[in-house]
């Protein structure tokens, strides 16, 4: 049994790389359209949502015992909310400095 879980413990992360990489390079791709101060704002608001999305996906995943609790991963998610709320402080920070112009 602690074989299965180990196995879809790395393939539950690998999926969620696999997600992480796509929503990086589409956020990099659609925000190129706006361009300027909007299209700053809204990249680094979709870079802050996808930490805190990720963040909550990976507490999900532990609360429903799908993967394995570890001290690493705790500390990994506070660092991704963490990294997740200051990309959306610097976005709203931007789009209100766009509303001033």
């Amino acid at each position: 049994m602690y074989a299965f879980d180990s196995n879809v413990n790395l393939l539950i992360q690998g999926l969620i790389v696999i997600v992480i990489i796509g929503v990086f390079y589409n956020l990099l791709i659609s925000t190129r359209i706006y361009g300027g101060i909007i299209g700053k704002s809204i990249r680094l608001l979709g870079f802050g949502i996808l930490f805190l999305s990720i963040a909550v996906i990976e507490r999900l995943l532990l609360n429903f015992s799908i993967i394995q609790p570890d001290t690493n991963l705790s500390l990994l998610q506070d660092a991704l909310s963490m990294v997740g709320l200051v990309f959306l402080g610097l976005g709203f920070s931007k789009l209100s400095s766009a509303g001033k112009n």
